[in-house]
């Protein structure tokens, strides 16, 4: 369901406890490795390359989790509890206190049990994923009655919500789903809540917290435990009804709308770009009541599980919640190393920019499409900010410091092998410097996009990290875009100096290439690292411009002037 205000779902969710293709050109050049150019970049490639080592796991092979018996026992919790239990892998903890609506209610504790058993069972014998620690110690998984006095809270019996949480049973935490009266209630068969669909998909949800719980990863990764509950969530529906794999996917959670249109905030991110201008860390530091409507939602986000899902691998989700303890993206790169972690974060932003997320492409597609030209402000009563317009684009503006221009004219200088009056791109020398729009700077792992406008067959684009924070270690711009019949095309990355692409071959659709500018600061080392913002410039060829960032140059398959 869609809800008006990101408020309404941090009420119910939010407080979870927590094939190598062969380059066209030439090799992937040295720029990739941090090194600055001195000649011209060139080189496309249609496919990105495969990781090695690459991230995988499959839990269904793990030992441990081999010919587990099922449970025979319900937790022994609160001895004036009334428990319910299936006989197979679920209890229900009613206290005394319980709501009217619920108490006793059979009927709905059935349901709730049918849907919770055949959740689970997926997730365990399709899947791969493991079961609780519950289960592996012979319990049955339980639901508590959030407010019926069963002492895991002091709420009411009409307080609304639901969470995963925790009893302490023998010296042994175990995770339990914590459930309102109000969940409960919409499983019952006469129940005519208008949103009763959510609330029970949410039932699911919480379960899911209950399964990473009982995992040793994401220790320092709240914002991955709500995204990466919602793609195995989704992931699950989508696989239940197409089992041969063969799908197209149409959406992802409305929350993954920052993912698409603000590709500045960082991807390991809690609640997003927020009101005073920083982002929010990876276990919300700094958020404090301090969100934007929608975007502030970003947590939520399936897009970087769905690019690790589909585009790194199936078992690259279990990977990191059995391997990366602390953060996620720090953990990946003890895997696979500094420079693929790079390439990753790079690949990652490129995807989006063009849409390309395998089965996935139509909904990143829509999500960037549904949010384009809307207007986001605060979603915190008594909280102002400046609405934006949202665009997945970074407006710039010319350099007019003439110190500034001079320093990067020496140091950006035309390259030797390009002689811009042979290659019909115009004169280079009076091409105006670029600087981005200090508003949508990126933060760490965050990038800017920048569509530009191209006549003739050529385009020379200059780069250069700027500012105290930007180096050619940590920045990295990469040409890209598709033609007219969807044909994605990748410039090589480069990390300073310029790059001559050649647009000869594959045509872009509408004339527009995509400067994406990245980040590649990937660890989250201190609380500050939130608040930095990287700068850069760039310099476009004459025959060149860039294009108005409210447009939808993303839509190659329609025609826009």
């Amino acid at each position: 369901m869609k809800m008006k205000s990101l408020k309404n779902i941090l009420v119910w969710l939010g407080a979870a406890t927590v094939a190598f293709s062969a380059l066209s050109c030439e090799e992937l050049p040295d720029a990739v490795q941090g090194m600055p150019y001195t000649d011209a970049a060139t080189g496309v490639f249609y496919e990105w390359p495969s990781y090695n080592p690459t991230i995988h796991y499959n839990l269904k092979e793990d030992p441990e989790f081999k010919d587990l018996a099922a449970p025979s026992r319900n937790l022994a919790w609160n001895q004036a509890a009334k428990i319910y239990d299936n006989g197979k892998y679920w209890s229900y903890y009613e206290g005394r206190n319980a709501n009217s609506a619920v108490k006793g209610n059979e009927a709905a504790i059935e349901k709730m049990f049918g849907q919770l058993e055949a959740d689970a069972a997926y997730l365990r014998d399709e899947m791969g994923w493991p079961p609780t620690t519950n289960v592996r110690k012979g319990f049955r998984d339980a639901v508590f009655l959030y407010g019926s006095q069963l002492g895991t809270d002091n709420a009411s019996n009409t307080d609304l919500g639901g969470w995963q949480s925790a009893v302490n049973v023998g010296g042994v935490s175990y995770p339990v789903v914590l459930l309102s009266y109000y969940p409960v209630y919409c499983f019952d068969p006469s129940c005519d809540y208008s949103d009763k669909t959510y609330q029970t998909d949410a039932v699911t949800h919480e379960y899911i917290h209950a399964i990473f719980a009982s995992m040793p990863g994401c220790r320092k990764s709240a914002w991955f435990h709500e995204g990466a509950n919602c793609w195995l969530q989704a992931t699950m529906n989508y696989n239940r009804e197409h089992p041969d794999g063969n799908y197209i996917a149409n959406d992802m959670g409305w929350l993954s709308t920052g993912s698409a249109i603000a590709p500045f905030i960082p991807i390991e991110c809690y609640s997003g770009w927020l009101l005073d201008g920083s982002f929010g860390g990876p276990q919300a530091q700094g958020v404090n009541e301090n969100f934007r409507q929608t975007i502030g939602g970003i947590q939520y986000s399936e897009m970087f599980p769905t690019f690790l899902g589909e585009i790194i691998g199936k078992g690259s989700v279990p990977w990191v919640w059995n391997n990366c303890t602390g953060n996620v993206l720090s953990g990946i790169a003890e895997e696979i190393g500094q420079e693929q972690m790079e390439r990753m974060i790079q690949e990652y932003r490129a995807r989006i920019a063009l849409c390309d997320m395998g089965r996935y492409s139509q909904a990143v597609y829509n999500l960037t499409n549904n949010a384009m030209g809307a207007v986001y402000g605060s979603d915190v009563d008594g909280k102002y900010v400046a609405p934006w317009k949202a665009t997945p684009y970074a407006s710039t503006s010319p350099v007019t410091d003439e110190e500034e221009t001079r320093v990067l004219n020496t140091r950006v200088p035309v390259p030797p092998a390009v002689k811009p009056e042979e290659e019909g791109i115009g004169d280079w020398d009076d091409a105006d410097w670029l600087k981005p729009d200090e508003l949508t700077l990126p933060g760490w792992t965050g990038a800017n996009i920048i569509p530009i406008k191209v006549e003739g067959d050529k385009l020379l684009v200059a780069f250069q990290p700027y500012g105290e924070r930007s180096t050619a270690e940590n920045m990295s711009c990469q040409l890209c875009y598709r033609t007219a019949e969807g044909k994605t095309v990748y410039g090589n990355p480069f990390k300073s100096g310029s790059f001559l692409l050649d647009l000869s071959k594959d045509r872009p659709a509408n004339d527009v290439v995509f400067a994406v500018v990245c980040n590649l600061h990937y660890t989250y080392e201190k609380a500050d690292v939130r608040k930095y913002k990287y700068d850069y410039r760039i310099k476009i060829s004459e025959n060149a411009h860039a294009a108005n960032i409210h447009k939808r140059w993303y839509d190659w398959q329609t025609v826009t002037e």
